[in-house]
């Protein structure tokens, strides 16, 4: 463990940690609810499952899925009290195909879509691709009824990013920075000055009301590569230090989240970590 994490005395508040005992692949915020959406998949078991964690309670949801049925479905978003699940048409090129809403409250079949394919969603509903047409249709949310049907591509596109600022407006992501940016440099010589350490490949950086977030990579034996995740006060002084992941090949991107003022990561691929940033 590198020697400043042992000076560190001051740390952020850590509300609670899950661990799904496999990969968590994929996470997915329902603003309107106040909810997430996680994806955790098993490759050497061939097994998925796909939970709804509410934010306020703390209490987690799984879907009774059959686990044979649950290897060939994916997350594509989380919505209004609904985990949103994709299934393959052709499962050697990854197609998606079915749209399957399930309740995060009880974990049931609220409704089905199986011949569409999910786009994205808009301030009036759910966006789905025909694949035929290559048209749009809109669907209700709490139905899955289509109510609007021919939306060109690009009118989908505009309505899901007009949407996504609205329903993303309480939520930062980070930032990528790769190494050989402006801000990749300065905010590597930041970290060097602070915790002595030598950032490289990529750097996610985002701000949060009092605090920095920063998620970097350290060379580690054979090739491989760290990451690290540091939050520090305004001040510049650490206030939280953590080993994401160990003996990466690569880097990644959206290596965490913050919500309501609070921080969100993986840890070690199968923990889901929540701090407080208040």
């Amino acid at each position: 463990m590198p020697e400043y994490s042992k000076k560190l005395r001051v740390i952020l508040p850590l509300l609670y940690t899950y661990d799904f005992g496999a990969p968590v692949w994929r996470l997915r915020l329902d603003t309107t609810a106040n909810r997430l959406g996680l994806e955790v998949r098993d490759g050497d078991l061939l097994l998925a499952d796909f939970y709804s964690l509410e934010l306020s309670r703390n209490e987690l949801t799984k879907l009774p899925l059959p686990a044979a049925k649950n290897w060939w479905l994916g997350l594509e978003d989380a919505h209004e009290s609904l985990l949103l699940l994709h299934g393959y048409g052709n499962r050697q090129v990854g197609e998606h195909k079915g749209i399957f809403a399930y309740s995060s409250e009880t974990g049931k079949l609220a409704w089905e879509q199986p011949e569409l394919a999910f786009y994205g969603i808009a301030a009036t509903g759910v966006l789905a691709l025909e694949p035929e047409q290559k048209t749009l249709v809109q669907l209700q949310p709490d139905s899955g009824t289509i109510v609007r049907q021919n939306v060109s591509l690009v009118r989908g596109a505009e309505e899901v990013a007009n949407y996504s600022r609205a329903r993303y407006q309480h939520c930062t992501y980070p930032m990528l920075y790769l190494e050989g940016e402006k801000y990749f440099a300065e905010v590597a010589d930041f970290l060097r000055q602070q915790l002595h350490v030598e950032p490289m490949g990529g750097i996610e950086y985002a701000e949060a009301g009092e605090y920095i977030v920063v998620s970097y990579y350290t060379t580690a034996a054979n090739s491989k590569t760290d990451n690290m995740l540091s939050v520090f006060d305004l001040h510049g002084k650490p206030k939280l230090n953590k080993h994401l992941a160990r003996g990466l090949s690569g880097i990644g991107s959206d290596t965490f989240i913050i919500f309501n003022q609070k921080l969100y990561f993986i840890q070690d691929r199968n923990t889901l970590v929540v701090h407080n940033l208040t």
